[in-house]
């Protein structure tokens, strides 16, 4: 009954409640008027969480240049000095960030989705494959938080210091493993600079392994996650909501490619402009995908 109770939670809160997109916004694609009241009326919304008020709709005033911070295998404390980083650039990255005896656990889950059979770990759905990419080979799976201390301890954290309220993610494991030599196309929605929607919103991103130039790495422009008139005015009258947009030219915001060592976590507002960018080599990456937006959803954007 527990499990039945939860898998009708979790299709309404997928398919009717979570976090607003820019499918409507498609929709209505020539309808200014309607485009506008509707990202009008989110973002109003959005404003009465005191929270999303500090970081997304108060402009920075000076720079914070900061980061990266090493946690040494520690349990990561937040401090000010990383919750202003991370506010004034829309991402920050954390390495060293788990116990060894929890990065194994991850690389065993890892390890099942490579040859496609869930032996021991506890998948909520998957090993699939999920035929994303013609370059690529993917395979998915889902689990819960609560197989992870640490990681569901860090989770908590964000979630307290950005929604308001602790919000429990969904977990996604997601193997890519280059088929050619390089990756030729690029794909909507994912290797084109794009934003995943207009409100407020983060994503959590954990690798147990090295991420470097040739891996498809995350790149990500710093500070565009901050809403402004120009922020709205390209949510209004965009048609294609990435790069390829003439509109898209006239930001002007610094790019980061994210490159880190093993056993990393970064956190990015991914409301701001970002892309996983394109393999340049036959090689694989194993990420961890920490999701919030079925959890946190539109009833808490209205009642924030």
């Amino acid at each position: 009954m527990i499990n039945l109770f939860k898998k009708i939670k979790s299709v309404i809160n997928k398919r009717y409640l979570r976090t607003p997109g820019v499918e409507y916004l498609i929709k209505n694609m020539d309808n200014e008027k309607i485009k506008r009241d509707h990202i009008n009326f989110w973002l109003n919304c959005s404003r009465k969480n005191k929270n999303f008020k500090k970081i997304f709709f108060t402009q920075n005033e000076k720079a914070d240049n900061e980061l990266s911070f090493d946690i040494k295998n520690q349990e990561l404390e937040l401090n000010d000095e990383m919750l202003n980083s991370l506010a004034y650039n829309g991402l920050i990255i954390f390495k060293n960030i788990l116990p060894n005896n929890e990065r194994d656990e991850i690389i065993e889950y890892f390890n099942e989705l490579k040859i496609n059979r869930s032996i021991k770990k506890k998948w909520e759905k998957g090993p699939i494959v999920t035929n994303a990419f013609n370059a690529a080979h993917e395979m998915f799976g889902l689990t819960s938080i609560k197989n992870f201390k640490t990681l569901d301890s860090i989770s908590k954290k964000f979630s307290k210091e950005i929604y308001g309220k602790i919000v429990e993610p969904t977990v996604e494991f997601r193997y890519l493993k280059m088929g050619e030599k390089f990756e030729s196309e690029k794909t909507k929605g994912n290797t084109f600079i794009h934003t995943d929607r207009f409100l407020p919103h983060f994503k959590i991103f954990y690798t147990p392994f090295e991420i470097t130039e040739y891996d498809a790495p995350l790149q990500y422009l710093l500070s565009s996650h901050k809403i402004n008139d120009q922020y709205i005015k390209f949510f209004t009258n965009t048609k294609t909501f990435d790069e390829t947009d003439e509109m898209f030219k006239k930001f002007k915001f610094k790019k980061k490619i994210v490159l880190v060592p093993s056993n990393s976590l970064y956190v990015a507002f991914t409301n701001g402009f970002h892309k996983r960018s394109q393999f340049k080599a036959k090689t694989e990456r194993s990420m961890v995908f920490l999701q919030y937006v079925e959890n946190f959803n539109k009833i808490d954007y209205l009642i924030s």
